[in-house]
């Protein structure tokens, strides 16, 4: 025995099915009779560990032997034995890596017992179930064929048909035509139906299974989550969409906690779903009534948005005419009163989610609940905001040193080097001087790599505020921020002194070249480039709201503050280089 506490008979059915291993088995038989369905320790007998080795000819043996031994009746006892784990040799023979000789074995145990496939009847994986979730469509086909009486059942309540709507259409389609009240069937675990799994996957087996039975998209599982909340939730857009066509009226169905499709799509941040539902697709009858629908705790879908920080799938809504601004839920919070209990405290980025929804809300004419007055005061984390200033300084500080030391040796590497004494040209300069002194766009360079200078060295300056745990926490909140700001001030003048200091060099020679190092450069210019269009977008959610003209300024003064912050250093180097033309003109 081994340590499955193996039988000699089930070593022999194992290692081999040449001539001198089926004698072998029929010696030991004939010595001992009993050990053909005799199990090991996991409930194998000799079938099972046959089969799973993949021996065609030795299961075909056994079963002679069986036959020989007691007929058809123990023929059928023998193979219909089940392991520990619920199966028969049957189940084994389907998990054989090669195709061929898993035919070949389906084929030699279901020509012994053609009832085989119906073990087990009603509990356990099914060799049909098997069949479908390995994707042995030909093997499922074939043991149909056989018998069309053979179990349908699979793990947890799950049938056949749970496994082939998440494997292959073509299974489905058989399945649906084999026995139609499988569709109908939801698993244990949650009471979900194969539509359900369907849902969860893609839209053509979804509609296999709606050409079949229509009814299927209005049946809950058992926490009341239909098939088109399940497509929501995995973000099958074209199956909601499919659903929706097929049957209008689903799109008011609600969950347990009385939620339809629209306030799942909301709550998740569907954004694609929810610019489909509001802006391209036609306003029918059946989405309008579930644009504002309440669920059990009052929350339409702009309050859901609102509560996940979603802010493109807001802005969708805000644009939409017919999305109420104002409804309460059951504590009396509106979405404004939700906004404001979500702005988050303390150090936040210019454009964080919830801080702009906020904005946004007040802006569209949004108003507080009846329990406005009730929000409890602002109160300062001190020891989560120390956290994420002392979590950023170092990243900071290397940053802005760096700058400061790039910046500090450009300031004496200069383009073009210096005058020697014994240069001819030289004869009108002092010796020592920059070559290219005389240029507007050296000139420029100069001045952009001093900015930069001074802006990291401000950086550092501030950030060392920042970092001492002596001085109060709002100071080191403004000095990390100022570090922020000049640290980013000082990367721009570097890349604009990058720039000009190139143009300098190359123009006399090279000024395709000069113009190219302008274009790289002007990549430093993206993140002003998305902060316009995050804001843009804002705006334009606000046009079906607030007057045009209202809209207009607004978008000005959101525009101005950023757009100086972000671009102060070039303004003082394109005033330098004015001045300085005009100045050279008069002269």
């Amino acid at each position: 025995m081994d340590v499955e506490l193996n039988k000699i008979l089930h070593v022999i059915a194992s290692n081999g099915d040449s001539p001198d291993f089926l004698e072998c088995a029929r010696v030991v038989y004939g010595k001992d009779n009993h050990l053909l369905d005799a199990c090991n320790a996991n409930g194998d007998t000799p079938f099972h560990c046959a089969a799973r080795a993949g021996m065609v000819e030795m299961v075909s043996e056994l079963i002679s032997l069986a036959r020989t031994e007691g007929g058809g009746q123990r023929l059928k006892a023998v193979l219909g034995k089940l392991n520990k784990q619920g199966e028969t040799a049957l189940h084994e023979a389907l998990r054989l890596p090669y195709k061929e000789t898993a035919v070949a074995m389906v084929s030699t145990l279901m020509a012994a017992d053609a009832e085989l496939s119906r073990v087990p009847p009603t509990e356990g994986t099914s060799p049909l179930y098997l069949a479908v979730l390995l994707g042995h469509d030909d093997i499922a086909e074939r043991l149909h064929q056989q018998d069309e009486g053979l179990s349908y059942s699979g793990p947890n309540g799950q049938n056949a048909l749970h496994a082939a709507v998440l494997r292959s259409t073509r299974m489905t389609n058989n399945l649906l035509e084999w026995n139609k009240k499988l569709s109908k069937q939801g698993d244990k675990t949650k009471g979900r139906t194969p539509i359900h799994f369907a849902a969860l996957r893609g839209e053509v087996t979804v509609m296999s299974l709606l050409n079949a039975d229509k009814s299927l998209v209005y049946q809950s599982d058992n926490d009341g989550s239909f098939p088109i909340h399940m497509a929501v939730t995995a973000r099958q857009y074209i199956v909601v969409l499919a659903l929706l066509k097929k049957c209008p009226d689903c799109a008011q169905l609600r969950d347990a906690r009385g939620r339809t499709f629209f306030h799942i799509a909301a709550q998740q941040g569907s954004t694609l779903l929810v610019f489909l539902l509001l802006a391209l697709l036609p306003k029918k009858q059946w989405f309008a009534p579930i644009i504002n629908m309440q669920d059990n705790d009052g929350n339409t879908g702009l309050h859901l948005a609102v509560l996940a920080g979603s802010l493109h799938t807001f802005l969708f809504m805000l644009w939409d005419k017919d999305v109420m601004l104002n409804l309460s839920n059951c504590e009396g919070k509106t979405a404004l009163d939700l906004a404001q209990s979500n702005i988050p405290t303390g150090v936040t980025f210019g454009l964080d989610p919830s801080r702009s929804i906020h904005s946004l809300l007040m802006v569209a004419g949004a108003r507080y609940g009846a329990h406005s007055g009730n929000h409890d005061p602002v109160v300062l984390d001190k020891e989560k905001e120390e956290k994420k200033i002392m979590d950023s300084t170092p990243t900071i500080g290397i940053v802005s040193a760096l700058l400061v030391t790039v910046t500090f040796a450009a300031s004496f590497t200069v383009p073009g080097g210096y005058r020697a004494d014994d240069d001819p040209v030289s004869s009108h300069h002092t010796a020592g001087t920059p070559v290219l002194a005389a240029t507007y766009s050296f000139q420029a360079f100069i001045i952009a790599n001093n900015l930069a200078l001074l802006c990291s060295s401000m950086a550092t300056i501030s950030l060392m505020y920042a970092g001492i745990t002596t001085v109060d926490i709002g100071t080191r909140m403004c000095a990390f921020v100022l570090s922020i700001f000049f640290l980013n001030s000082s990367a721009r003048s570097l890349a604009a002194a990058f720039a000009f200091g190139m143009y300098a060099a190359l123009a006399p020679v090279a000024h395709a070249a000069a113009i190219v190092t302008w274009l790289i450069t002007a990549a430093s210019l993206l993140d002003v480039v998305w902060f316009v269009c995050a804001l843009s977008i804002s705006q334009l959610a606000l046009l079906n709201r607030i007057p045009t003209s209202v809209c207009v300024l607004r978008s000005v003064a959101a525009f101005v503050g950023p757009l100086l912050g972000a671009l102060w250093p070039y303004a003082i180097i394109g005033g330098f280089l004015a001045y300085s033309k005009i100045f050279h003109t008069i002269n």
